[in-house]
């Protein structure tokens, strides 16, 4: 696909695991010119000196190109749209691809067509795509995805990533998280408070196990319950005795709305952990503190499928109420410490 690859410095597994998080989440997030500008992004930092972004130029436009690999004499073509249509799809790689032929056909031999649909494209797609490369014979047409993409972002080097999706936390950083650090959090969740629900029961140590998550999200979730206590105390401390339930009540009903979308496990967390305010290029004491909030509420409550039930066999579904289960105090119920002033 290029050449000349470097494998980037990054510090180390746990990092990994968040930039591969962060990455996907922009590509599912980002549309249209935005997930142009991340594609540009990350190929300048790739290729410096090599790979030339191209914008629209008065009346001209962009000449049907949206960047330029001179070492590979490839023309991309970026199209992210929030909503695919079949129709337009087909109608604008038809167009742009005629349209960049004739004007561009001195300086490139590879076509590349770049989307964001991480389920991958219509079979009208791929079928258009081949028939443009047999029609205009020597140019070869390639397809670009999130694949491609991911494995050229971890091609470039620690401080190019962090300029990209901001500075992952260290392990430091989640010991140090303070209360401080987790109320900004707590305050970005509260403001969606929803409305009241069940009481939620504790869960299985064995839960990361029995959802089916990614290596890397275990990892994330793992790293942030080595602070998932210290929520817990938060809570019980804080001056407002219904804060913890309203908190948890709000998670409770997003998984519940994402997992009746058929969100997939490794999907959901990404969408949850934007919900608590990370991925967003914050500081890392920010994302220490979203991760520590997400492991105590993945630990605590509804959120993700429950271990299979030791008596029955049967795994329990996180929107389900189980008889045998006893539910435990609701967090406005425990002790709570003097008022904070």
């Amino acid at each position: 696909m290029h050449n000349n690859s470097r494998r980037g410095e990054l510090v180390d597994g746990f990092q990994r695991a968040f930039y591969e998080q962060g990455l996907e989440l922009a590509f599912l997030k980002r549309t249209e010119s935005a997930f142009q500008d991340l594609f540009s992004e990350i190929m300048e930092k790739r290729y410096p000196s090599d790979f030339q972004r191209v914008r629209p130029w008065g009346n001209v436009g962009d000449r049907k190109n949206d960047g330029y690999l001179r070492s590979e004499r490839r023309l991309f073509q970026v199209y992210a749209p929030k909503t695919i249509i079949l129709r337009r799809t087909l109608a604008k790689i038809s167009a742009d691809f005629k349209g960049a032929f004739p004007y561009w056909k001195e300086h490139f031999d590879h076509w590349t067509y770049v989307h964001n649909d991480r389920d991958g494209l219509a079979p009208d797609i791929l079928k258009l795509i081949l028939e443009l490369e047999r029609g205009h014979e020597p140019v070869r047409c390639a397809i670009w995805g999130f694949e491609e993409i991911r494995q050229i972002f971890f091609e470039i080097n620690s401080d190019s990533i962090a300029s990209i999706l901001g500075p992952a936390p260290t392990d430091r950083d989640i010991q140090n998280v303070r209360f401080d650090d987790l109320k900004l959090v707590l305050d970005n969740i509260s403001s969606r408070r929803a409305v009241e629900g069940p009481d939620l029961r504790p869960v299985p140590s064995d839960k990361l196990r029995a959802n089916g998550l990614s290596e890397s999200v275990e990892m994330l979730l793992t790293a942030g319950m080595k602070k998932a206590d210290l929520v817990g105390t938060f809570f019980s401390q804080w001056y407002d005795p219904t804060y913890g339930d309203s908190i948890a009540e709000a998670f409770r009903q997003k998984y519940a709305q994402l997992r009746a979308a058929n969100y997939l496990p490794d999907d959901i967390f990404r969408e949850l952990w934007s919900f608590a305010g990370g991925a967003e290029k914050g500081l890392p004491e920010h994302e220490a503190s979203v991760l520590a909030v997400l492991a105590h509420l993945f630990e605590q409550c509804d959120i993700f499928e429950r271990s299979r039930d030791d008596s029955s066999g049967i795994a329990q579904s996180a929107t389900d109420t189980p008889a045998t289960s006893a539910p435990r105090e609701p967090l406005s119920q425990l002790p709570s410490a003097p008022n904070k002033a």
